[in-house]
């Protein structure tokens, strides 16, 4: 079954032994699904799983995630083994780099007066390498932040620039429904979101209201449309629904 005819979504856990794990330092509680094979594992175990990048430190938050698209189970990480001790620890450690490089890169960027936001600092399983990610809505060189940082560090560093929207996802925080934010979550991608969009649900365009965290139009106007045109179209496609056509006229009897 495609993405085009599920975007409501319908199914639980099909079977198979998948869990839901919290990959590294996800923030706002984003779950990962994993499939963990003949493995079982607990809630609360500490694993190594595989990801775009490599190895990754991961710890199992549930053993029943809920499966919202028959795709999911096509983008499951593997899991490679239990983390150990000595693993664990190692993963603790780099997240006390990242927030001494996060405070050291903070004070450098103000000193140098540059004109970026700081994002976050990500250390990789390697630790080989300290990624700066950072956004800017003006051009500016981090030549000296990138050299003075890796002086600071013994390590390889990088500087990444990203957009307002994926700024938000890796800082995460709490939406105006209450909820976490689904781009920090459960949204992988981002959609082209109009006013248009807001306009055929019936939404008043109310900058103050239709705004994100991220300062552009919120991404649930895109795929609440998108759910509510495929619901609109499945109940027009049952036949009790449908109001009947009127009878024709009866010819009284001669």
């Amino acid at each position: 079954m495609s993405c085009g005819t599920c975007s409501i979504g319908t199914l639980t856990n099909p079977g198979g032994n998948y869990v839901g794990v919290r990959l590294a330092d996800a923030e706002d509680g984003k779950m990962t699904i994993v499939l963990a094979g003949e493995v079982q594992l607990k809630k609360g175990e500490r694993i190594i799983v595989e990801i775009d990048q490599g190895p990754e430190f991961a710890e199992v938050v549930t053993t029943d995630p809920l499966l919202a698209k028959p795709c999911s189970t096509k983008k499951a990480r593997r899991l490679l083994r239990l983390a150990s001790d000595s693993e664990f620890a190692d993963f603790v450690e780099r997240l006390e780099l990242q927030d001494r490089a996060f405070l050291f890169a903070a004070r450098r960027i103000t000193e140098l007066d540059l004109p970026v936001k700081l994002a976050k600092c990500a250390v990789g399983f390697d630790r080989r390498k300290i990624l700066i990610i950072y956004s800017s809505e003006e051009r500016a060189s981090l030549r000296d932040l990138v050299r003075e940082t890796s002086d600071e560090f013994h390590l390889r560093v990088e500087a990444k620039l990203v957009g307002v929207r994926d700024e938000t996802k890796l800082m995460g925080g709490i939406g105006p429904c209450g909820l976490t934010l689904c781009c920090s979550t459960w949204l992988r991608g981002f959609h082209p979101v109009t006013i248009k969009m807001a306009k055929l649900q019936g939404i008043t365009p109310n900058p103050a209201k239709l705004t994100g965290m991220c300062g552009r139009l919120k991404c649930c106007i895109a795929y609440e449309l998108e759910g509510g045109i495929e619901g609109a179209r499945r109940l027009g496609s049952r036949g009790p629904d449908k109001k009947p056509a009127p009878a024709p006229p009866q010819t009284p009897a001669s």
